[in-house]
């Protein structure tokens, strides 16, 4: 009786035994299969604040470059008009194309420390005088750039016709600000001046000393004009824009590396996958 016992007991036992090991092994994968995406809250939390403010960043730059890009737009259209006598012009805005007929005085002055190409050099800056129904008037003229020769303190020399001339240019403000005492207010002519300002413009008794008019490339009595219309070109914006938006992007791919198990969990599909075809 005992003896008929032990078999069925041990068999039993086997039984059991091997319905465990057997209900390990299932439930093994698919623990392995319940790992967790996240594996650093806080440094997922810091991604998620840093990758809106980089997408805005790129989006901004985006929209600086379409306003760039109107302002442009807005400025070829009044540049591309037909210039007016400046004793016919109503209404002073910037790049209002002008004519005007004068001549040159022997005002003038080098502003300093302009640039062309990487050159450095001088903007002259000459006073024009006309003669209207309504008397004579003065106006600043930016004639456009020379080049500094290698010695600082010899000017290049400045050529002017004497005789009367029609130029062609457009309007451009003058700055407001003045500088600080000593500043342009003592310069006499054919001296450096380092702006155009407010100071400059009162002594010299300009007809609107709010405004200089900039000679267009087609003057005769031009120097080298390649005026910078814009500060930052839609171009540069867009580049910008690129650099805030692959930063955006490599932070996405740092995230999956260092706060994820993403590489836990790839790494165990592709083994399962191998199984099922072995």
């Amino acid at each position: 009786m005992t003896a008929s016992r032990t078999p069925q007991a041990l068999r039993g036992k086997a039984l059991s035994s091997g319905t465990a090991g057997h209900s390990a092994d299932i439930g093994q994968p698919s623990r392995a299969a319940s790992v967790a995406f996240i594996r650093s809250w806080p440094l997922s939390i810091l991604c998620l604040c840093f990758f809106p403010l980089l997408l805005g960043l790129g989006n901004w730059q985006l929209q600086r470059a379409q306003e760039k890009q109107q302002i442009l737009r807005d400025i070829d259209a009044r540049l591309s008009a037909q210039p007016a006598r400046i004793s016919e012009l109503r209404q002073a805005q910037t790049y209002t194309p002008v004519r005007l007929l004068g001549f040159y005085t022997d005002e003038y002055f080098y502003l300093d420390n302009r640039t062309r190409n990487g050159r450095t050099g001088y903007e002259i800056l000459q006073v024009f005088e006309t003669n209207s129904g309504s008397g004579r008037t003065r106006w600043l003229i930016n004639r456009g750039w020379l080049a500094a020769g290698t010695d600082r303190g010899q000017l290049p020399d400045v050529a002017y016709p004497l005789a009367a001339k029609v130029i062609t240019g457009f309007l451009y403000p003058v700055p407001q600000t003045t500088q600080t005492e000593g500043g342009n207010s003592s310069i006499e002519p054919h001296g450096r001046i380092q702006q155009l300002d407010a100071a400059l413009a009162d002594r010299l008794n300009l007809t609107r000393s709010s405004w200089h008019i900039r000679l267009s490339a087609d003057s005769d009595t031009a120097f080298v004009t390649d005026w910078q219309l814009v500060n930052v070109k839609p171009q540069k914006h867009h580049g910008y824009a690129l650099q805030w938006f692959s930063m955006a992007s490599a932070l996405v791919v740092l995230w999956l590396l260092t706060a994820t198990n993403v590489r836990l969990i790839v790494r165990q599909k592709w083994f399962k996958k191998t199984a099922k075809q072995t």
